[in-house]
């Protein structure tokens, strides 16, 4: 698990997989531990976010989708 700072707000993070996915989902949580939002990272496609029809603020989604796009890039040599 991870944490993600945005507007001086600690949000806990975790990397989750799931067999109907061909890729991985960045979980982003709320204070009690809910899933607030994810950040799907497919194997090949566009990178989206699921908010459950909860109100995000973006500047929260862009910070995790930064940490999500980190996970696409090959590593440096």
């Amino acid at each position: 698990m991870g944490t993600l700072t945005s507007k001086e707000q600690l949000y806990q993070y975790q990397w989750a997989s799931d067999v109907e996915f061909d890729g991985i989902r960045l979980e982003v949580l709320s204070d009690s531990g809910q899933i607030l939002f994810d950040v799907s990272v497919p194997e090949a496609g566009a990178i989206t976010v699921n908010t459950f029809s909860n109100d995000v603020p973006a500047s929260l989604i862009a910070d995790a989708a930064s940490i999500a796009e980190r996970r696409t890039k090959p590593p440096a040599a």
